[in-house]
């Protein structure tokens, strides 16, 4: 505090010299012909232009002018390291809000950057309704400008630098609260070894969390498998085929393309079961939806065998308890089947695969 009032007599009294040598050198000095034309030779000089249309030539008024001089370089110092200051501390204020991660709890994990980074974030935020997490935050090596960018622009999104492979980076991010997780693959030599060894330190902290890992090569897909990773995505692959089948069914890629970019494409749990699959169809055509498949054992491993080992549990037969157990070991989880058949029955676990009308409530 002391030392904003400092700084504030300092340039008080800058001007006030100013202002004095503009009413006293006119008197002194016959270069200078009035108020108005010495002001502005004082300010021209005190900015460090000098222009040199007006001089001073007495000795005295010289002297002065090197006072000015001294005292404007002081000045203009001053305020470039205020400024300057000041700009540092809304940086660093900035980046402590964006860190304070210590409240987080339910919330989403991106691990890596992309340049598509901006347009990924939208979409999470036009599906926030069902995203279902309390926050998002970023792990990257660097606080890039897009990041920041994205930061200033969404407030409950955080930031965490650092090497998410990192058992104390992800702690810091709160992993062990975090309900979802992306890992996106860095599109390098070691970028499969870094997801899948981040997949590994995420599973670690929190068996529940939805583990989501994009790898490159196929290969690792089995050690995700592994360590139950919910949802794998295979950039290369999927490219592969999406370019095969554009030759043997044009258009391909626009209605795949169109579908994961419409709000209205949609997986929702299947409020019913013990129902044939031609009974959910009719239902949801009645109310202007389309059921296009559905989806086996859905959702995260670790929740979908405590909810089994829970039912077998709650029947009385040891039989069925047994077999239910035995089981496990077995299922596949998020099996898709695009079209069953009509009598197919819709069991516990199931999510429906549906294009939803805009007015559908």
């Amino acid at each position: 505090m002391k030392e904003i009032k400092a700084w504030i007599f300092y340039f008080l009294f800058f001007i006030f010299f100013i202002l004095s040598i503009s009413y006293i050198f006119p008197e002194l000095d016959s270069s200078f012909k009035g108020y108005f034309e010495t002001f502005y030779w004082a300010v021209i000089t005190a900015s460090t232009v000098g222009y040199g249309d007006i001089t001073p030539h007495t000795t005295l008024t010289k002297a002065v002018t090197i006072i000015l001089i001294i005292l404007s370089t002081i000045a203009v110092s001053l305020f470039t390291a205020i400024v300057t200051n000041r700009l540092i501390q809304k940086t660093i204020f900035k980046i402590r809000e964006w860190e304070s991660v210590d409240k987080l709890n339910n919330h989403l994990i991106i691990c890596g950057y992309k340049p598509q980074f901006k347009i990924l974030l939208n979409r999470f935020l036009e599906s926030n309704n069902r995203l279902n997490v309390e926050g998002i935050v970023i792990i990257n090596d660097e606080l890039t400008p897009g990041i920041e960018m994205v930061l200033e622009k969404i407030k409950h999104i955080k930031f965490v630098k650092g090497d998410f492979s990192e058992d104390e980076v992800l702690l810091k991010a709160k992993a062990n609260k975090a309900s979802k997780a992306i890992i996106i693959a860095e599109h390098n030599e070691n970028s499969d070894s870094k997801v899948l060894a981040t997949s590994i330190l995420l599973k670690s902290f929190n068996k529940n969390i939805y583990l989501i890992a994009e790898i490159i090569n196929p290969k690792f897909e089995k050690y995700l498998e592994r360590i139950e990773c919910d949802e794998i995505i295979l950039n290369e692959e999927y490219n592969k085929d999406l370019l095969s089948k554009a030759i043997t069914d044009p258009g391909i890629s626009k209605v795949v393309g169109n579908l994961i970019k419409d709000k209205n494409f949609k997986i929702i749990h299947s409020s019913k079961t013990s129902v044939t699959y031609k009974e959910i169809f009719d239902e949801m055509l009645q109310n202007n939806s389309l059921l296009i498949g559905i989806i086996e054992n859905y959702g995260n491993l670790k929740q979908l065998k405590k909810e089994y080992i829970k039912e077998a549990e709650e029947s009385p037969n040891i039989d069925k308890l047994y077999d239910k157990i035995h089981k496990l070991k077995d299922i596949q989880l998020n099996k898709v089947i695009l079209t069953p058949n009509n009598d197919y029955i819709i069991q516990n676990h199931t999510a429906l695969i549906i294009i939803e009308k805009e007015n559908n409530v």
